[in-house]
């Protein structure tokens, strides 16, 4: 008797739809958005929400509007006050009308992510790190720290340093450290901080120091593009310089930022890599939630469209690769062009950049998210801030 269409019954029947692996914007994008497609999503993560991750927490309203949740509840602060300095000198405050970037923990966020997922049909194992990704035909087999799983595709946003990464590799990309500390500080200095933003851009050798009010405390920290550098003591340093007296021990806490640098493949076959995990972080600023988002949502987009299309060649997931070029690294260009000059000569850019009243509203706009890289480029092309 012939098993042959047994086993592969068998074996249909075992292979998971999509598996998205890490819960955080990114993957939870990604999972939300083939959920509502109807799709079968099972969804990996490492650790158990609510898990810590490093990050500032800062959403500007473009990144607000590409997260697929309300963040209203998780919203610990908002900022209308963006405020510049070099060294600890040479001030400059920008006030808008209106908040241009909220405050939050990224632990909630992610974990209203995920439970928004799992409320409209993906399912959720926490506590399985993925340790490899491998594709064989037209399936793609995950193994974990507890067992291996198989899909038709997989969504891998597990970070720069997860599966997904390791599947790309280094090429495209760089690994620039980051610092964070979570600071406790008497009630006058958070009075001070409420509704404000600092940015120190020559706190850091080739980098920037910066301080994030949340509720109850300051997340304080600092990354270099242009290492090495002694970015433990850098950090403590720049507490110091920025006069914040923590209220209890100093906990610093270290993680690479996965910086685009040219970077053109996102997806090998059925693996779809997104958000950091992908090296899609800012060359300039370090910030990374928006594009993890987009990445995370054009992922599911070309997904859907492999499995809709039946027994179509896998290589037409190469969509996502383009879809990604063209939607987010034209932007990432400029500001690795942007990044590279002002971290070669920050002091000579902050005077004659940030300093100057004609294109420091440029600062203020690129930073809390209002323009975009490439308008802000065109504009100072075309010389008429000049003529202002």
């Amino acid at each position: 008797m012939n098993y042959g269409w047994a086993r592969r019954l068998h074996f249909l029947l075992a292979m998971e739809e999509v598996i998205v692996v890490g819960s955080g914007p990114a993957g939870c994008t990604a999972a939300i958005a083939l959920t509502l497609r109807g799709r079968e999503v099972l969804i990996l993560e490492r650790d158990q929400h609510p898990r810590e991750k490093l990050c500032a927490g800062g959403l500007p309203p473009k990144v607000v509007g590409a997260l697929p949740v309300d963040v209203e509840g998780v919203v610990e602060q908002q900022v209308d006050r963006l405020r510049f300095r070099y060294r600890g000198k040479h001030e400059l405050e920008l006030t808008f009308e209106r908040p241009v970037i909220h405050m939050v923990r990224r632990d909630r966020l992610d974990q209203r992510l995920a439970e928004k997922a799992v409320q409209l049909g993906a399912r959720l194992l926490e506590g399985l790190r993925v340790v490899r990704l491998s594709t064989n035909g037209g399936r793609v087999r995950v193994e974990t720290t507890n067992g291996s799983f198989e899909a038709r595709a997989v969504v891998a946003a597990d970070g720069a340093l997860g599966s997904g990464a390791k599947v790309l590799g280094r090429e495209g990309v760089r690994r620039c450290p980051a610092v964070q500390a979570e600071v406790k500080v008497s009630g006058d200095q958070m009075v001070y901080w409420e509704g404000r933003l600092g940015c120190d851009f020559g706190a850091v050798p080739g980098g920037i120091g910066w301080v994030f009010p949340k509720r109850e405390s300051l997340s304080v920290g600092a990354c270099t593009f242009r290492p090495p550098v002694d970015l433990k003591r850098a950090l403590e340093r720049y507490i110091h310089l920025e006069g914040i007296r923590p209220a209890g021990p100093l906990v610093i806490k270290a993680h690479p930022l996965a910086v685009w640098d040219g970077r053109r493949e996102f997806s090998r076959g059925g693996i779809l890599v997104a958000g950091d995990a992908a090296g899609l972080v800012n060359p300039l600023t370090g910030a990374g939630i928006r594009r993890a988002c987009i990445s995370g949502q054009l992922a599911a987009e070309a997904v859907h469209a492999y499995l809709a299309g039946g027994a179509r060649c896998v290589k037409d997931l190469g969509s996502y690769d383009r879809r990604v070029v063209a939607d987010l690294v034209d932007e990432l260009k400029r500001a690795r062009l942007f990044g590279r000059l002002f971290y070669r000569a920050p002091s000579f850019f902050y005077r004659i950049g940030v300093m100057n009243a004609r294109i420091n509203p440029f600062v203020g706009q690129l930073l809390s998210g209002q323009k975009s890289y490439l308008e802000v480029f065109r504009e100072l092309v075309s010389g008429e801030w000049i003529r202002r």
